[in-house]
């Protein structure tokens, strides 16, 4: 290393850094060859390498994504406009330069796998970094069809998404250490599809070893595609395209402005036979072998594990189905008739819980359904194998009704509940800010020992039997089988304290 803080040698060349409030911030490093050309649909190489010093002062460019679609603006600021090929770069945030060998944060951004960028103004690191005394890093990774179309040619690759967020994890290996972090203790965490993203590197054997804790933010789904669905998006991309889905020259000739325009109208097309995230990692057998519930079944990556849910998920998706928000009992009934429960007795496990109207009730049964017994069967299953803690986040959003929805939580562990409109978004944004440094403290401390420390709390260990849940809330507090009645109707499973 060079006497001058800033200046730091990676393996591809020197980079100049920047002085950031607290810490050193080093932006837009290349952690891989642009994908363009051959490169397309196939695994990330390694940039080329250059001599003279980099400037990292600035942000790269966010990979290709669509903006303005009806997910774009649910929450604050999640697409970026600055789109180039040259997009496979990352950023990091440390309080010094050093051998310090610090913890190091690893953030995977959400935006259902088609959205977003680790330049975002939510995910700057500098106050993260500068309070816990840890190392953080964003990246970004291919995303949409860019990402995560499968395609049956020998020259190209299944989930290439995922395979950018291990080569960036292998580039925090190999160069984390000339940062001040330590590359044998890297904690990643995400929300969203950056969640699911954490429970794909989970299953994948690429990723094995590049990561010693896990954060699921809001990221346990059942929306892994099969070979049979992919196969799907991808014949009616190809046909939204104009080209055939065997003619990879063609596919590969197309510009980035026809892969989103053919992306978004294929979107539209899925809707009813592949869901809403049809551009989604997938069971290729390979890159990812097993699903993520396999994975924490047999153990696969037994590392140590935080997981949770926000309280009302799918609140924020409320305007999708405006029909709910009129549902009677009979309704209700109909509804969860049509999805193969036992309706009366769901809803009496609700009414126990305290939700009552029908309305209410449906918006929980979509919580629970799409995100909340996921994460239960995952943390379950990889308790078995690892130390696991569970956690509910339920500081609730500005908006009346919302409750606590989805991406609420995102801007708590960087404390950055005051940038990019947020402070509009989270309800009592300055007390917030309290809740903040709690979450970023945890989960700075989870990196740091491998356990998840909050001032005054003891944070008790996952388990089928007590199935203590900290609630993060004005009072952040410990809860027994939260909604125990609730998950007993979905599951069978007994209740806390039933023997």
């Amino acid at each position: 290393m060079t006497s001058d803080p800033l200046l730091v040698d990676t393996r591809s060349g020197p980079v100049q850094g920047v002085r950031s409030p607290g810490c050193s911030a080093f932006r837009g490093i290349p952690f891989a060859a642009p994908p363009v050309g051959p490169l397309r649909w196939s695994p990330p190489v390694p940039p080329e390498r250059w001599t003279d010093v980099r400037d990292a002062s600035k942000f790269g460019v966010a990979a290709w994504q669509s903006t303005g679609g009806p997910l774009d603006g649910l929450v604050p600021g999640m697409g970026s406009d600055d789109q180039g090929d040259d997009c496979l770069n990352l950023n990091i945030w440390t309080p010094a330069a050093d051998s310090a060998s610090r913890p190091v944060l690893v953030w995977v951004h959400g935006g259902a796998f088609s959205l977003g960028a680790g330049s975002l103004s939510v995910y700057d690191g500098s106050r993260l970094a500068a309070a816990t005394d840890t190392v953080v890093v964003t990246f970004n990774y291919r995303l949409g069809a860019l990402g995560f179309l499968v395609i049956d040619d020998p020259s190209t690759t299944a989930n290439v998404g995922l395979l950018d967020q291990v080569a960036a994890l292998a580039w925090v290996r190999d160069n984390i250490a000339s940062f001040g972090g330590d590359p044998r203790n890297v904690t990643i965490f995400g929300e969203s599809a950056g969640g699911g993203s954490v429970l794909s590197l989970l299953a994948m054997p690429d990723a094995r070893g590049l990561f010693h804790q896990a954060i699921v933010q809001s990221g346990a789904t059942d929306l892994l595609l099969t070979r049979e669905k992919a196969s799907i998006v991808t014949g009616t991309f190809a046909a939204c395209a104009g080209v055939d889905a065997s003619d990879i020259d063609a596919l590969r000739a197309l510009t980035p402005e026809q892969v989103l325009a053919a992306q978004g109208q294929a979107g539209g097309q899925l809707f009813a036979s592949v869901g809403t995230m049809p551009f989604h990692p997938c069971l290729d057998g390979e890159i990812l072998p097993h699903s993520w519930q396999h994975a924490a079944d047999t153990g696969f990556n037994p590392v140590p594990l935080v997981i949770g849910t926000t309280r009302n998920e799918m609140s924020l998706f409320a305007m999708f189905d405006p029909a709910a928000a009129d549902l009677d009992d009979a309704g209700l009934a109909q509804r969860l008739a049509a999805i193969g429960t036992d309706a009366e007795a769901v809803t009496a496990a609700y009414e126990r819980t305290g939700t009552i109207a029908p309305p209410a009730v449906w918006g929980r049964v979509t919580t629970d359904m799409a995100m909340w017994l996921p994460a239960l069967r995952i943390a379950e299953a990889h308790a078995r194998h690892a130390p696991t803690w569970m956690y509910r986040f339920d500081w609730p959003a500005a908006a009346a009704g919302l409750g606590a929805p989805h991406g609420v939580d995102i801007p708590f562990p960087f404390t950055n509940i005051d940038v990019g409109g947020w402070d509009t978004f989270v309800s009592d944004p300055e007390q917030a800010m309290t809740l903040a440094s709690t979450v970023s403290r945890a989960w700075a401390s989870f990196a740091r020992n491998g356990k998840p420390k909050i001032t005054g709390l003891d944070w008790p260990t996952y388990d089928s039997d007590k199935r203590a849940t900290v609630v993060f809330d004005r009072e952040v507090r410990v809860e027994l089988d939260p909604d125990g009645p609730v998950r007993q109707a979905w599951t069978g499973g007994k209740q806390q304290g039933e023997s």
